[in-house]
């Protein structure tokens, strides 16, 4: 009489062992000082840093009076660029090339940014815009400082009137100028956009060494 054989078992299923996910990454660089983390790191937003970096970054700032001047001060000096370049494009080839409003934007708004350590809020948003309009319009100041001269070399005192009354040049253009309104607006829009408010906060510390991540 013939004997049973064994009927085949399935593959074991493993009850004992749950998978929390991706373990700890074993090598990681902070992304401030280029260093490799021995032990643990932070991140700030998607960026990672080192605990030395971490501590920098919480000491950096200082007052917001001071965070705003240096904004104010970068934003200002990346919309003057602006102008000078719109200008001097404008004077060697003698085309409006108001695209120049949207690298506008986005210099003043990088710069201020920069001069925020990251720390924006609807105020910088607003001086983004405003310092945007700024730059777009005072590349006209050489040239209405000229025609109000006339035959005479331009004065301080054209040079201050012609400020005064370059922001309501691309308004004063008439219906000629609508598309380079909407490229102007385009520009505020790049310099509001990307000064969207940021609160950096620092999360951490999370391990280096493989297995779970310490986040305390």
């Amino acid at each position: 009489m013939s004997q049973e054989q064994p009927m085949p078992q399935p593959a074991s299923l493993q009850f004992d062992r749950a998978d929390f996910g991706t373990p700890a990454p074993s090598r990681v660089v902070c992304n401030s000082c280029s260093q490799e983390v021995v032990q643990s790191y932070y991140t700030v937003g998607d960026r990672v840093i080192c605990s030395a970096c971490r501590e920098r970054f919480e000491d950096a700032g200082g007052s917001a009076i001071g965070r705003f001047f240096r904004a104010f001060g970068a934003g200002l000096l990346a919309a003057l660029a602006g102008a000078a370049v719109w200008w001097g494009v404008r004077a060697l080839t003698g085309y409006e090339i108001g695209l120049i409003s949207i690298a506008i934007g986005y210099a003043v708004a990088r710069a201020i940014v920069w001069g925020t350590y990251g720390r924006t809020n609807v105020m910088y948003r607003v001086l983004a815009v405003l310092l945007t309009y700024t730059g777009a319009v005072l590349n006209y100041v050489p040239d209405l400082a000229t025609g109000m001269a006339g035959d005479k070399t331009p004065g301080p005192i054209h040079y201050i009137v012609s400020v005064v009354a370059s922001f309501a040049v691309p308004f004063l253009m008439g219906f000629d100028n609508v598309l380079g309104l909407l490229i102007i607006l385009f520009g505020l829009w790049e310099a509001w956009k990307l000064t969207a408010p940021r609160y950096a906060t620092v999360a951490g510390p999370f391990s280096v060494s493989p297995g779970a991540a310490v986040n305390v």
